[in-house]
């Protein structure tokens, strides 16, 4: 694809050529930026020779590459050189500053699950406070301000920073959902520049699940309805691949626009490890650019996102005689990752590109909100694995109380036996009522299938034993055995262990006389 569509990835040098080492930018202007050279800038050969013994004193043992040099030089900037600090464009005393860095990154929240949520409030926040000796950082002839997300769900905390031109608009909300346990916080916000159509957009996490029941067990479990939002938060959908599902996103977020137009779309490998996204499976970034009218005005988009899959089966469980095998269900949980936008009006998005990169580059998840979410996280998580536990605990329960009702009949049935055989017929002694020969009351001696009726048990002839057996029949009237003890039963004629996933060799069971 001929169109550029990410600096992220290519662009470092910018973003190094920008905000060094420390933090705090000198005025520069799109062109001199991008070549680390003229109008006062120092360049990126006079920084690595001022830097190389600073380099080598606190960062022998980073691997060179990826920025990780510089990473490194920043996280020491106190202690550098002044030959160094000098080259890098810093006073000679190291002071705060508001500046995002290019070496920081986002430290996105992890995991999912989700309630009823409180109403979240945008927030509209002001420039972070700054004083003469730390003015704000002029970029690309444009002042920059921190601008923050306050969670008002958890007492008004601060929970991202982000830092973007002064001018723009801003407004950003953080939404929890406690019942939701794959999906319990969603932030989101939205940066607009007054002057154009530019914009900058983070959308909530797109986390999307899939469930295989095989076939046996399909009659119990209620199948979800495609694009419907399951119990745990997640939206039902079949996982399909990374550019195919950014382009369904796409036509739901823009499908009403005018003159839309794909222009171009691109796979990005590392974008995870640029933004340093904590690490899930099968991670995958994509992007794709479209085109189409707003206001009236042709504008161009950049759509950007991590795309994530992990597929996971049930374990195999045994409860009385209800034996579910390993992966009879198999959940895959996929969607995306740090999902966002850019936007510009037509023929200058690649031209703003690097801005856009810096603002995504900018944000971060303040360390105590980061803590607060985790905590919440793990508790939803211990809360909804009880309930799981109770549930397999209520399921053992419940097969308990029926084998111990079953026993309780098959008792009482033996007694009322008895007492039959007692009521009805001859006790061995002499003479007794005329047409027989004992002496009591005739009785047909097969077996009473009206008893079993009411019992609800089928008496079957087990091969196993040569004898017969009581099966339930709450189950079915097909029985099967497999030798050893192991019983079965169906309601359709046409299933058997076999094609229902059991295993061994099993016998059908045949209704005893």
């Amino acid at each position: 694809m001929k169109n550029k569509l990410v600096c992220i990835t290519s662009g470092l040098v910018l973003a190094l050529a920008l905000w060094s080492v420390s933090g705090a930018a000198p005025q520069a202007s799109p062109a001199s930026a991008q070549s680390g050279q003229g109008g006062g800038q120092p360049s990126m050969a006079a920084i690595q020779a001022a830097c190389a013994e600073d380099a080598q004193k606190f960062c022998a043992t980073v691997q060179p590459g990826g920025g990780r040099i510089v990473a490194c030089l920043k996280e020491h900037k106190v202690s550098l050189s002044d030959r160094c600090r000098q080259a890098a464009g810093l006073p000679a005393k190291p002071s705060g500053s508001s500046a995002p860095s290019a070496a920081d990154s986002p430290a996105k929240p992890s995991g999912s699950a989700a309630a009823p949520s409180v109403p979240a409030a945008d927030s509209h926040t002001k420039p972070a406070a700054t004083s003469k000796a730390d003015p704000e950082p002029v970029v690309f002839n444009e002042r920059w301000v921190k601008r923050t997300v306050v969670d008002a769900q958890q007492g008004g905390m601060n929970a991202v920073d982000i830092h973007l031109p002064e001018s723009w608009h801003f407004e950003g909300k953080i939404e929890w959902h406690y019942g939701w346990v794959e999906v319990p916080v969603n932030p989101s916000w939205h940066a607009e520049n007054p002057a154009n159509s530019e914009a900058y957009i983070q959308y909530e996490a797109l986390r999307l699940v899939n469930v295989e029941v095989a076939p046996q067990y399909r009659q119990y479990v209620k199948a979800a309805k495609p694009g419907e939002r399951g119990p745990t938060g997640q939206i039902n959908l079949a996982p399909m691949p990374p550019l195919q599902a950014m382009e369904l996103f796409i036509k739901k977020t823009r499908g009403d626009v005018a003159n839309l137009k794909w222009m171009g779309q691109q796979d990005l490998p590392e974008l995870a490890k640029v933004l340093r996204l904590d690490p899930s499976p099968n991670q995958h970034g994509v992007a794709i650019k479209i085109g189409y009218d707003l206001d009236g005005k042709p504008v161009e988009e950049a759509f950007f996102g991590v795309y994530y899959l992990n597929k996971a089966g049930t374990q195999g469980v045994q409860i009385g005689q209800t034996k579910m095998a390993a992966n009879s269900l198999v959940q895959t949980n996929w969607g995306f990752q740090a999902l966002q936008s850019f936007r510009a009006p037509a023929g200058t998005l690649d031209k703003r590109m690097p801005v856009y990169c810096l603002i995504a580059k900018s944000v971060q998840f303040t360390p105590q909100w980061n803590m607060r979410y985790k905590a919440i996280d793990a508790t939803l998580t211990q809360m909804f694995n009880q309930k799981l536990q109770q549930g397999w605990d209520q399921l053992r329960a419940a097969q308990a109380i029926q084998d111990q009702t079953m026993k309780d009949q098959a008792a009482f049935q033996a007694n009322f036996d008895r007492q039959e055989r007692a009521m009805f017929h001859d006790s061995g002694g002499g003479g007794g009522s005329s047409g027989g020969s004992g002496g009591g009351f005739l009785r047909d001696e097969s077996h009473d299938h009206f008893s079993d009726l009411m019992r609800q048990v089928d008496t079957m002839n087990d091969p196993s034993s040569g004898g017969t057996k009581e099966v339930s029949n709450l189950g079915g009237y097909n029985h099967f055995t497999d030798g050893f003890g192991h019983y079965r039963s169906y309601d359709s004629p046409n299933d058997t262990p076999e094609n229902t996933g059991e295993n061994g060799s099993w016998t059908r069971m045949t209704e005893a006389p």
